[in-house]
């Protein structure tokens, strides 16, 4: 009787995971491949690497040409064609955000720095929506909806932040009690980061029994981690490091995240210099940041 192999196991079961949760989205994988993969090595890459990687995934030829023409539709992506091959790339803005969202997705921690600077936001009345999509924007923790704390001086909030019947007053220092705790807890994604942590939790150790992983496999792997790891990255709330709680799970979730990265690196990269190219040929080397990736 053939053994399971682990790897191929792991990448199925995130599957279904993300199947059940209606989270495998074909559009939403093609830009995690292309902002992850192919953006640091020129932003470039055949369509058949595309489905190459997609048809690993699961994901259909119907599907994925959907996919393609829906995101090229709605300026996601530009595509070219050197005679009978297609290419895709990020559109420029969209390369611009994905840029920005890199700086949460990979970096080393998501605490500040113990000395940031805090401003309270007290409204007279309930922040309306308007307000609370500026507060979100600037990674604001909403109290109570009438009370947000900004980790930032508040000479530098925006002036829609600074109606009349509004509050702005620096502290020191913020000691939470217990419902400010929760909100913390809450803001930071707790139940998210510890099922994403308990998922992942044993891949490390099944990556280090192999004594090789199939390159396919591990762009697979690497592709749907960053899929799940930056969803829930990209809503962390950044707070300093005196207000994360002994049990706050982040830490060790994107520990974990990185570790399994960097373990997953030599092979996805190889699958990528024996599988994808750019209309010039071989995809050039990734760029000085993606070695940072992690704080790596």
């Amino acid at each position: 009787m053939t053994t399971p192999d682990p790897i191929a196991t792991v990448i199925q079961t995130r599957l279904d995971t993300l199947d059940a949760g209606n989270r495998l989205s074909a559009w939403s994988l093609i830009v995690s491949f292309l902002g992850d993969a192919i953006s640091p090595r020129g932003g470039e890459v055949s369509a058949g690497a595309v489905q190459a990687l997609m048809a690993r995934l699961g994901i259909g030829h119907g599907a994925v040409r959907t996919a393609i023409s829906r995101l090229s539709a709605d300026g996601w992506i530009e595509r070219t064609r050197e005679g009978r091959n297609s290419f895709y790339r990020l559109s420029p803005d969209v390369a611009e955000t994905v840029q920005r969202a890199e700086r949460r997705i990979y970096a080393r921690t998501s605490c500040l720095p113990p000395e940031c600077s805090r401003t309270l936001v007290i409204g007279a009345d309930a922040f309306d929506q308007d307000t609370l999509n500026t507060l979100e924007a600037l990674g604001a923790l909403v109290l109570n909806p009438q009370l947000s704390l900004c980790f930032t001086a508040a000479a530098t909030l925006p002036e829609s932040l600074r109606p009349p019947a509004t509050t702005l007053a620096g502290v020191s220092s913020f000691a939470p009690g217990a419902d400010a705790i929760a909100r913390i807890a809450a803001a930071r994604q707790r139940a998210d980061l510890e099922a994403l942590r308990t998922a992942y939790a044993p891949v490390p150790g099944m990556l280090e029994s192999q004594t090789e992983i199939a390159a396919g496999d591990a762009m697979a792997l690497r592709c749907l981690l960053i899929h799940e790891w930056r969803r829930i990255a990209l809503r962390v709330i950044a707070v300093p490091a005196g207000l994360v709680q002994a049990d706050d799970p982040e830490p060790e979730t994107r520990a974990l995240i990185a570790r399994i990265y960097a373990q997953l690196l030599p092979a996805s990269e190889a699958w990528l210099d024996d599988t994808a190219a750019t209309p010039a040929g071989a995809l050039p080397p990734p760029d000085e940041g993606f070695a940072t990736r992690f704080g790596r």
